[in-house]
């Protein structure tokens, strides 16, 4: 319990700390900095955190930036681990009655997947059995929609993917178009359980943690 003098100068820090982003002329980046701010110190004060606690999530978060690369994006992957990419995602798009609930794309997802055909295969020569996907997109009236593009990325049988290999080849990944009737149509591979990377920071707050790097403890797949 903090002494009313204590808890007076916590206050006053977090009140001058506020008042820094006054000159702010964007409204937007000052009510975001001023959020911010106000609830990590709030989460500061309420679990009393200690110098050596707050050096040691620097260095975490400093481990995170290194093994990021063009390949690998380990603060999506925290995002995600701390429910911050589903929540962001969740309170962007409304709930409506009869659609489809928005999600992540996840830290596989990237830009420029190759086009395949209706009925084509985007498998690209990734291991693993070969899967027949069909289906129809349709609005909450249940009126098609042609022309939607559908985003297919997957793991192969060994639950990798294509981004996790040592070569620069692009496989299990591809997009297509839904036709006039809203429908699409193509191979790919059957589901295959995966974890996350867990070999870097992440995977180690997982550990210390007792969460495991798939899903409910029991790996999912798309």
């Amino acid at each position: 319990m903090t002494t009313d003098e204590q808890a007076r100068r916590e206050r006053a820090l977090t009140d001058r700390v506020l008042a820094s982003f006054a000159d702010t002329t964007d409204d937007r980046l000052r009510l975001l900095m001023r959020s911010l701010t106000e609830h990590l110190h709030a989460f500061i004060r309420e679990v009393r955190l200690t110098p050596d606690e707050w050096a040691k999530a620097i260095e975490f978060l400093t481990a995170v930036g290194r093994i990021t690369d063009d390949k690998r994006q380990e603060f999506i992957l925290l995002s995600d681990v701390l429910g911050a990419s589903m929540q962001t995602v969740t309170v962007a798009n409304e709930a409506v009655a009869g659609e489809t609930e928005a999600t992540v794309f996840g830290p596989f997802f990237t830009e420029g997947s190759p086009a395949i055909a209706q009925g084509g295969d985007l498998s690209g020569g990734a291991p693993g059995q070969p899967c027949w996907v069909e289906g129809r997109v349709t609005d909450v009236d249940g009126t098609p929609v042609p022309g939607a593009r559908i985003e297919v990325w997957e793991a192969d049988e060994d639950g990798l993917y294509d981004v996790q290999y040592a070569d620069d080849r692009v496989a299990a990944r591809g997009h297509l178009h839904t036709d006039d009737r809203g429908e699409y149509r193509f191979w790919a591979l059957t589901p295959t359980p995966y974890p996350i990377p867990h070999d870097g920071p992440v995977g180690g707050l997982l550990d210390a943690t007792g969460r495991s790097p798939c899903a409910r403890r029991t790996c999912t797949s798309w």
